[in-house]
């Protein structure tokens, strides 16, 4: 049954150095921020201990790498923000080309997502106040990467002329899912972005099967915003969070790697979703259709069902990084 509604149709150093500098040229004012910074440990039995993102299926790229390839033509790759976690070094140690993950910031520690969101999205603020961001996991499995980028562009355009609005994506569900996170729009979202209704997480099955029939999306947590919007956000919902990094605006690039090691063993821990995005009023959605083959990978079973789709293993570029399937012993990543 088709969907009802639906038309058809730390140490942070990053590349030759340390990415808090942020000092090189920019063409565009486009940057995408890729989130890879989880510890992906709902596959664990899967991917044998590796992070989900920096696991690679057999005989394809690992979803990091695969998610930097659905970016990469959105933006110059010094325009591109990779954020991991201290303890992925050794995952990065045989990465060919490093500018592929353009500016490499590592988080000193898990404080949360919305501590995730914020290091990247701080940064590149710093650098271009007017910039517009695109926010996107990197574990999630995409079939066609021209409908992922040409919903990217659609809600970029919306954002240019409602720039105090921030862009969720969702995607047509095709069942009445139960642990996955649904967003309930206000009108139809499939051509043009409407406002969010209401956010449902994980849904019991009578509620979800409701959603299903409503027209719901699945929430695919891919946004985009003006920087200086998803800042207004924090001061607003999360003020004590945002509060210490303000400062990394004045200080030199050179004293912001030790201030904000120092920064993170106190930080709040805060959830995007439920802290940030749940209490916000300036929220619009525009979803992908169900062809466009998304999945959140987030169980054996859908990661088995992505992994059998014809055109699930997108054409690369031959220059990309190669992912280890098993951390090197002792590696760190320079």
């Amino acid at each position: 049954m088709r969907h009802p509604g639906w038309a058809r149709a730390s140490g942070l150093c990053g590349v030759h150095g340390n990415d808090l500098a942020m000092t090189a040229p920019m063409d565009s004012s486009f940057w995408p921020i890729v989130l890879a910074a989880g510890s992906g440990r709902r596959l664990a039995r899967v991917t044998r201990g590796v992070p989900k993102q920096f696991w690679a299926p057999p005989g394809q790229p690992s979803l990091l790498e695969q998610t930097l390839a659905r970016v990469a033509p959105l933006a110059e790759p010094h325009q591109t923000v990779t954020i991991v976690d201290q303890s992925h070094r050794p995952y990065l140690t045989n990465i060919e080309r490093r500018t592929s993950l353009g500016r490499l910031v590592y988080q000193p520690e898990d404080r949360g997502t919305a501590a995730g969101v914020l290091l990247p999205a701080m940064l590149v603020a710093i650098h271009d106040p007017d910039a517009v961001v695109l926010v996107t996991p990197s574990d999630h499995g995409v079939r066609c990467a021209d409908d992922f980028r040409a919903g990217v562009a659609a809600s970029k355009a919306y954002v240019a002329s409602h720039p105090d609005v921030v862009v969720l994506h969702g995607v047509e569900p095709q069942t009445a899912a139960v642990d996955l996170g649904w967003i309930m729009p206000a009108a139809p979202c499939r051509r043009t972005p409407a406002p969010v209704a209401r956010f449902i997480e994980k849904p019991a099955v009578s509620v979800a099967e409701k959603l299903f029939g409503e027209g719901a999306v699945w929430n695919t947590m891919v946004l985009v915003a003006r920087v200086g919007t998803l800042l207004h956000l924090y001061r607003r919902y999360l003020p004590d969070l945002i509060a210490p990094f303000e400062s990394l605006r004045f200080m030199a690039p050179e004293e912001r790697q030790a201030a904000v090691s120092r920064m993170y063993r106190h930080l709040p821990v805060a959830d995007f979703s439920r802290d940030l995005l749940a209490c916000a009023t300036n929220l619009q959605v525009l979803a992908w259709g169900a062809s466009m083959g998304w999945t959140d990978l987030g169980t054996p079973d859908r990661l088995a069902g992505w992994l059998g789709r014809p055109g699930s293993n997108e054409a690369l570029d031959r220059r990309a990084p190669v992912f280890p399937h098993q951390p090197a012993a002792g590696a760190v990543a320079s």
